[in-house]
């Protein structure tokens, strides 16, 4: 098994890699006056120009370490915009991790954005803003998956970003809640996000975007980034569609001061890292070094999650959506087949009927019988992954669908089955993330790419584009997506031969939906 594990990872090396790529052969210099200053990137032939590591904010260092983000300043001299900057400080993946990658620069330092775009691209070009994925633990906006070249070439100015992670993006402690003016700590990853979509308003026209068609989509943490980001009135007017891929916030939040569903108070994390470091003040604890902070977070295992603080977040994320107080977009969701087979070691799921049903009746007690129902035990593996897959990631999306129409806006829903080439393929069938490149119509970083592959990829990209141009991802050509509707469910299943079937994870959702909050976290 543990070799098996180990060819895996390999595979996935070639496909996750997250690279601070050199300029390529044969790319001209290319230059923008913006509002900040000018900058230097760099044009491809096809005319795909790309400007890499543009401060959004000032680097949140010594005293600005746990403060919200503060807009970086203007400059007056070219600033070179070649190369991607470090990413944010995170512990790597573990060696045995299918999304395992080569070590890179990282330095809490890391405030930066990346655009593409087309040296022809007038004033009005959809904007579409991506927010990375890692648990909100790891990642960076420079992934070579994230390559905007592809959806450029398609007519949209493309973002990626950095934003703080981990201890650094989500500590709360009594003392920074104390010491903001708001009263409340945390949330600083989302509001690093934040700042960034305040930078496209006020930049993004300079590389031919539309700042009132911006358009904010994730993977994993970036889709629940943007399920954050849709409920926060710090972002109200930033963006006005929103993807979510795999990822939302329905399940319970730890909130600020006080206990809830089996959760420890956010700020209880906060007294117990500065304890361990030994660090009774916030200058003492923003002396201490970020591969020290981050090394003793990551041994008294602190979560990196979204804080209910009353304000950033005013409520639990699920508790707001049902009301109604979401930011009123139209949203396209979906979730793939096989989301645990690369987030879940093959050791850890049960291969015997007896041990799977004693762990049922443990996780979920009085709901266990109804749950062997839809997960039944004679495939206990296939089971154990398919309820993973749906308590997880396919009932928040639905949740998120149902409460977009509610608020009279429209939604649409996708289930990702393609198994993206390689030799570990039958392994990691739809596995999580492994849409990305499809998204990005960047299937070309596979040297293994079919040309059902490339086809795929060309028809989600295109109902990516298509749905930031116009709020609607049915376009010119492309076969007709019917949208949400919680009565009959109908979808779009990515696969050899896409098209729209109806009756998505019926079952699984009525019986998540039944689960009170503190089940729910047992659950997971």
């Amino acid at each position: 098994m543990a070799a098996t594990t180990a060819r895996v990872t390999g595979f996935l090396l070639s496909v996750l890699l997250s690279l601070c790529a050199a300029p390529a052969i044969g790319a001209e210099p290319a230059t923008r006056s913006t509002p900040q200053g000018p900058l230097l990137g760099l044009r491809e032939a096809d005319g795909v120009e790309t400007f890499r590591a543009i401060p959004y904010a000032l680097p949140p260092t010594g005293v600005r370490r746990w403060r919200p983000p503060e807009p970086a300043p203007a400059w007056t001299a070219v600033r070179d915009a070649r190369a991607f900057a470090p990413q944010c400080v995170q512990q790597p993946y573990p060696p045995t991790s299918v999304f395992a990658r080569p070590d890179r620069p990282q330095s809490e330092d890391c405030l930066y954005l990346n655009v593409w775009t087309r040296a022809d691209a007038g004033a009005d070009a959809p904007v579409m803003v991506w927010i990375h994925g890692g648990a909100l633990t790891r990642g960076t906006g420079a992934t070579e998956s994230y390559d905007g070249s592809a959806l450029a070439r398609k007519g949209a100015v493309v973002v990626t970003l950095n934003y703080r992670l981990g201890v650094f993006g989500f500590l709360a402690h009594p003392a920074l809640s104390e010491e903001s003016p708001l009263g409340v700590s945390g949330n600083y990853g989302y509001l690093d996000q934040i700042a960034a979509l305040e930078w496209v308003r006020d930049n993004i026209a300079a590389f031919g975007g539309d700042p009132e068609r911006v358009t904010i989509f994730g993977e994993s943490a970036g889709s629940q980034s943007v399920n954050a980001l849709m409920v926060t009135p710090c972002s109200r007017g930033l963006f006005h569609r929103a993807i979510g891929q795999s990822g939302a916030g329905f399940a319970p939040k730890q909130r600020l001061e006080t206990a809830h569903a089996g959760l420890r108070p956010a700020e209880a994390w906060g007294s117990d890292l500065s304890a361990a470091l030994e660090a009774p003040s916030l200058d003492a604890l923003r002396a201490v070094p970020a591969h020290d902070v981050l090394a003793q977070a990551s041994r008294l295992a602190i979560p990196s999650s979204t804080v209910v603080d009353g304000v950033v977040i005013p409520d639990q994320p699920a508790a707001l959506f049902a009301a109604g107080r979401q930011h009123a977009v139209p949203v396209l969701l979906g979730f793939n087949a096989d989301e645990g087979t690369s987030l879940t070691a093959p050791s850890s799921r049960p291969k015997e009927a007896a041990a799977y049903v004693q762990g049922v009746r443990e996780r979920y007690a009085d709901a266990a019988d109804r749950f062997l129902e839809i997960y039944p035990a004679d495939t206990p593996e296939a089971s154990w992954l398919r309820a993973f897959r749906d308590g997880r990631f396919g009932w928040e999306m639905v949740r998120w669908a149902d409460a977009t129409v509610q608020v009279d806006r429209p939604a649409w829903m996708y289930f990702f089955a393609h198994w993206p080439p390689g030799p570990y393929q039958a392994a990691l069938r739809a596995y999580h993330a492994g849409e990305i490149r499809y998204v990005f119509d960047n299937t070309a970083l596979s040297a293994d790419a079919t040309e059902t592959d490339r086809a795929l990829a060309d028809l989600m990209s295109s109902y990516w584009v298509s749905f930031a141009q116009d709020g609607d991802p049915n376009g010119p050509g492309l076969p007709l997506w019917p949208r949400w509707d919680p009565s009959d469910r109908p979808h779009m299943v990515f696969d050899e031969e896409s098209g729209p079937e109806t009756g998505l994870i019926d079952e699984a959702t009525v019986f998540f939906d039944s689960l009170s909050p503190s089940a729910m976290v047992r659950a997971r």
